[in-house]
């Protein structure tokens, strides 16, 4: 198949998901000869615009796990992103949990916007409610992984067939109802009015003239604010937050998931 450009399409609110979808992109696009780009959909504004692909294009698209599912955003992670015909591989990286739907979520939104699936993965990620679930992922044994998946997304390309193969990916149909955190980060007094929380949120949660304060109907629980934070000075509090984390930790931190690819056939 003669392909003349990869990009990787990403929502990544803490970089994770980023990560992943540059490594993926870039070693094939390297092995390949092709242009690299990326197109980062993290920022409401870039997520309001369209964006079209072709046949000759390879789009590598990748986002975060949120409970089972990929983030819930009004307007959508993806939604204006299209294809004609044009290959893709679907990518989501999760807390060393499950990703239970998110992959097929992201396939099928994909799929049903005029791309053509060759490959997928679910990946691990630190954790977004505690530094100490994944802390050190990826790590020597995923990127093992990653170079043996990029081959071989790579020999698919450089193969016959494509558009008579079909990928199929685990997951559910109906996906699985989306949860709501009972808390949301805010900042404390330590807040220096940077703005730099107000910049790095996805969804327009914080507001210029309230920078302490967080939209609970429009946050999503992705703690960007948190991890981004020079001062430190946005944190989730109270018992729900607490308890959960100490739940997570104590099953997460002695399991080790590894990562889960699928190929068109």
């Amino acid at each position: 198949m003669d392909i003349r450009k990869v990009t990787a399409v990403y929502f990544s609110p803490t970089r994770g998901s980023r990560g992943y979808a540059v490594r993926i992109a870039g070693a094939v696009s390297d092995r390949l000869g092709v242009t690299l780009e990326e197109l980062d959909l993290t920022r409401p504004d870039a997520r309001a615009q369209e964006y079209r692909f072709g046949a000759q294009d390879l789009a590598v698209f990748a986002a975060p796990v949120y409970a089972g599912r990929l983030p819930q955003i009004e307007g959508g992670l993806f939604d204006r992103v299209y294809g004609d015909g044009t290959p893709a591989v679907y990518a989501v990286s999760y807390g060393n949990r499950e990703y239970e739907d998110a992959l097929l979520e992201e396939a099928d939104l994909c799929e049903k916007n005029g791309f053509h699936g060759i490959a997928a993965g679910a990946w691990i990620a630190p954790h977004t409610f505690s530094d100490a679930i994944a802390a050190d992922r990826p790590d020597e044994s995923d990127l093992h992984c990653l170079d043996a998946f990029t081959e071989r997304v790579t020999e698919i390309l450089q193969g016959e067939g494509i558009r008579d193969g079909k990928l199929s990916v685990p997951g559910s149909h109906p996906y699985r109802s989306p949860k709501e955190m009972p808390f949301h980060p805010r900042g404390n007094k330590n807040c220096t009015g940077c703005g730099v929380c107000r910049m790095v949120c996805p969804t327009g949660a914080i507001g210029a003239d309230a920078l302490r304060e967080t939209d609970q109907s429009k946050c999503i629980d992705c703690f960007a604010c948190v991890k981004q934070c020079p001062a430190g000075a946005r944190t989730a509090q109270g018992a729900a937050f607490k308890a959960l984390t100490v739940m997570l930790e104590s099953k997460l931190c002695r399991v080790r998931k590894e990562p889960a690819v699928f190929y068109l056939s």
